[in-house]
């Protein structure tokens, strides 16, 4: 079943308590992260392609509303908040999906997730997506594959990782750890391991474990180890386990 990804941009810290408790009993939309101003909040939907944005009037001046809609991603719905219903009729002039105001009963909420689900229900977005494709295909043929970065949640904050800075990824269930130059402890990015390895194979990338893919770039060292296996040491004295499981890729390394 499809997530829905919502953006919540309120200063109140209770409030935003509230929003993520109540979004509990509705699994299929996930607080992606939170903004603390108008701009961050215009940003982070933009790059995290957002299906929802829980804005607080308190972040918005009513002339600013339909700027803010028109700096959105084309399906990112909005839901305003506030304290008073006075605001109401400027949001909905603006097409605002829903207006709610505090504090917001469970039945309330329920309402505007009805809402929600029924319009992010009739998106069609191939069209848009065949256009893209388009356009990607064009730009290939002009100039070198460009290589999108990841983009990673954590607490409170949103980081860009280009490939360049991975050595060795490591599988961890649904995740995997990416393991950066210069950065003693692993990052956790939600795409198993097999995925994270056919996205980075035309980038110098190589399975040498059933939990493990390391840039060739890095490799400094193998050793042949007792049982048939290798010890890779990486340039940064980082050892890992070579499966010989994997010694076909041994050509690839060299």
């Amino acid at each position: 079943m499809k997530k829905f990804s919502v953006v919540i941009a309120e200063p109140s810290e209770s409030i935003r308590r509230q929003l993520q408790e109540l979004l509990k009993s509705h699994p299929r939309f996930e607080a992606l992260t939170l903004a603390f101003d108008l701009q961050e909040a215009k940003d982070i939907c933009d790059s995290m392609q957002a299906d929802v944005l829980f804005i607080s009037k308190n972040m918005l001046q009513q002339s600013t509303l339909a700027n803010t809609q028109a700096n959105l991603p084309f399906h990112t719905l909005t839901v305003c908040m506030s304290d008073s219903i006075d605001y109401a009729a400027q949001a909905f002039e603006h097409d605002a999906i829903d207006y709610l105001v505090h504090p917001i009963s469970p039945e309330r909420f329920n309402k505007c997730i009805s809402k929600l689900s029924a319009r992010l229900g009739t998106f069609n977005l191939e069209p848009l997506q065949q256009m893209q494709g388009l356009i990607k295909t064009m730009q290939f043929a002009t100039q070198a594959k460009k290589v999108d970065p990841l983009i990673i949640k954590e607490s409170g904050r949103i980081r860009i990782v280009e490939h360049d800075s991975i050595m060795w990824v490591g599988g961890a269930g649904n995740y995997v750890e990416l393991h950066l130059i210069d950065e003693d402890r692993p990052i956790l990015y939600r795409e198993t391991l097999t995925e994270m390895a056919n996205k980075l194979a035309d980038f110098g990338f190589v399975r040498i474990h059933r939990s493990i893919i390391v840039k060739k770039h890095f490799i400094s060292e193998l050793k042949p180890t007792e049982n048939g296996d290798y010890l890779v040491t990486l340039k940064n004295g980082t050892p890992l386990n070579f499966s010989r499981r994997y010694k076909q890729t041994m050509s690839e390394i060299f």
